[in-house]
Formats: structure tokens, C-alpha cells, sequence
């Protein structure tokens, strides 16, 4: 079985990107696993502690902690750390498995107040790694009154968004079925112009279109179809058709599995292009250790325990946003599949 990703358009949105791919020649299971993938197992950055050593503004030691902690940070230096659980300094903290940053931020006596924004005040030691933000001025804190101050010290680890939701790289993924929508042009001949376009209308996406001159209804965007079946109801004035004009079936591909349309948007966190692939790199090695220990134990199935935190893979070294890994894709979408 061999699987296909056609027709990829980015979109660029105020905080990250939108994808939109065509997945065909698999089934449901796997277009849904490859979504909950894309959710929730791929590895990003976060701030996992915060000492504050002076906070003299109203807002609470801990409400401070739980707006840093759900900061988004760009991270694509996340392939070149260990998670802190298997790094060998067992968890205590060191440069392979923890970047620090610090924030200090005063305002002045003769001011009123002063704004604290994320993105300009956080001091992080590693240049790759920064706060995203939809907004030029970054991601507001806390504003500080007049002699106030705020002091602290952030460690940042790698985590997978199955341990929290800060850690996840998208903001939606959202799976539909392709369509194959047939019209019955002898159906249409028997209504009049009236009654076409009131057919056409009925439709919320704007799936079809009527010709008044060729007297034809014709599909125009067989891809914004939601599968919401109005163009079947039967309600009036198409109570007493002889015969159905539409049918609307789930596309399928020669292999007779279902074709697919994902629309991912990213939280800026990584490219969009990337999330796709780590995802299916995650999806591959985690089958490929299944295999693994099925074929070294023929009875390992009765004693099999599941790791899929710890034991989430890494996706390939990647310098920069530009210098995306694509290879073997496909090698791995086809062995997901065999």
C-alpha cells in the first residue's frame, strides 16, 4: 500500500502558517492516528520552571509562573536536546537538556507605569530560542507600577504536548474526507431556472453553480464540500423529485482506501512543513519499535509496555527554519503502511 501527499499550499497567518495536503491510499485509522500525532507527540520547547527572586507588583508569584509557562517558544533547537528524563545527568539540569533565561524589568519612580512584554524583557542564553507572537510588541506580562520591580529565572526543557498543552505545535488539525460528487444532468433537465438556482443556493459552501445561458449546474469546488447533505434533502420545493440530482460519495483512491484533506495551522512554534514530517517520522518509529519487539519476543505481545512519553523519538537535526528536513518521507509513509 503505498500512500501520496499531493497539493500542498501555505498560508501564511498572523501567528504561524496554515497547510492544507491532500493524504489518499489510506484508511481512516491512519489518517486519524497521523492527526492525533501532529497533536500531541511532537517534540517542542517550554518553560518548565520559574524562580522569581523579587516581585513586587500585584500579580501573584504563581500567576506570573503560569503566564511565562504558556509563552510559545520557537523551537526547532528541540532536535538537538535530550528530553530531561533520559538525558545522563538524570534530570538535574545541564546544557543537554535545559536552556535557562532570566527577565528583569523596573519601572522607573518618575513614571506612572511601565508594560512588561515577554518578547523584550525575557533574557534567553540560546539566540534560537525566542517567544513567538501574532503582535510586533510580543506577549504582555504584567505591568508594573511606579517603583515596582520583577526579577526571575525561567528553565526551559522539551516536552510533548501528551504531558501538557503548552508543549503543542499546532493550534488545530482538522481531517475531512475528500469528495466525488456526481451530478444527474437528466434530473436538472426537468427543473426550471428558478428552481436551479434555488438548488444551487441551498448549498452554504458554494460547492455549485448554475449557468443561465447553458442551463447546466455544473460543480465548482468539489473541495469545499462538508458533507452536510443539502443538496440531497428532499424538503420542498424538491419533495417530489422522480429521481435524486446529487450524489455524494467519499472519494476513493484506485486501491479502494479513502483520500483525505488536512488543513493544519501551526502556532508559529515550528514551520508548518516540518510538524508534517516530524509526524510522520514519530508515527514510523513508534511502529517500528512494535515491530521490534514483537520479532525478538514471539510472546512479547502478552508483556508489551507502551512508553510514549519518554520514549517519543527525536526528529533530524535541523539548523534554521529554512533548512526543513524532507528526506524520506515517503520511505516512511510507505513503511508505516506495509
Amino acid at each position: 500500500m503505498k500512500v501520496k501527499i499531493v497539493d500542498c499550499q501555505r498560508k501564511t497567518h498572523m501567528a504561524g502558517e496554515t497547510l492544507e495536503f491532500q493524504l489518499s491510499g489510506v484508511d481512516n485509522s491512519f489518517a486519524n492516528g497521523l492527526r492525533r500525532v501532529m497533536l500531541a507527540e511532537i517534540p517542542t520547547l517550554g518553560i518548565e520552571a520559574v524562580t522569581i527572586s523579587q516581585n513586587t507588583s500585584v500579580l501573584a508569584d504563581e500567576m506570573i509562573a503560569h503566564r511565562l509557562g504558556l509563552v510559545p517558544l520557537f523551537s526547532m533547537k528541540a532536535r538537538r536536546l535530550n528530553y530531561a528524563r533520559d538525558c545522563p545527568c538524570q534530570g538535574v539540569g545541564c546544557e543537554m537538556c535545559e536552556i535557562k533565561g532570566e527577565l528583569h524589568a523596573e519601572c522607573p519612580a518618575n513614571e506612572h507605569s511601565v508594560q512588561v512584554f515577554v518578547n523584550e524583557s525575557l533574557v534567553i542564553d540560546d539566540p534560537e530560542v525566542y517567544p513567538v507572537s501574532s503582535e510586533d510588541r510580543g506577549i504582555w506580562l504584567v505591568t508594573l507600577a511606579r517603583s515596582q520591580k520583577l526579577s526571575l529565572r525561567i528553565v526551559i526543557r522539551k516536552n510533548i504536548a501528551k504531558v501538557h498543552a503548552k508543549f503543542m505545535p499546532v493550534a488545530t488539525v482538522a481531517m475531512r474526507y475528500a469528495t466525488d460528487i456526481v451530478l444527474n444532468p437528466e434530473g436538472f433537465a426537468k427543473l426550471d431556472a428558478d428552481k436551479c438556482t434555488k438548488w444551487v443556493e441551498r448549498c452554504p459552501c458554494g460547492v455549485f453553480g448554475y449557468d443561465s445561458n447553458t442551463h447546466q449546474v455544473t460543480v465548482r469546488d468539489a473541495a469545499a464540500c462538508i458533507f452536510c447533505r443539502e443538496c440531497v434533502s428532499t424538503e420542498p420545493p424538491f419533495n417530489n423529485l422522480p429521481e435524486p440530482l446529487v450524489f455524494v460519495y467519499r472519494k476513493k483512491s484506485k486501491d479502494d482506501n479513502y483520500e483525505f484533506t488536512f488543513v493544519v495551522e501551526s502556532t508559529g512554534v515550528l514551520p508548518v512543513m516540518q510538524i508534517m514530517y516530524d509526524a510522520i517520522k514519530v508515527l514510523r518509529d513508534k511502529l517500528q519499535r512494535l515491530s521490534t519487539g514483537l520479532s525478538e519476543d514471539p510472546n512479547a505481545g502478552d508483556r508489551i509496555q507502551t512508553r510514549p512519553i519518554g520514549g517519543a523519538p527525536t526528529a533530524p537535526v535541523v539548523p534554521n527554519e529554512d533548512g526543513i528536513t524532507r528526506d524520506g518521507v515517503e520511505d516512511n509513509l510507505a513503511f508505516v503502511m506495509s
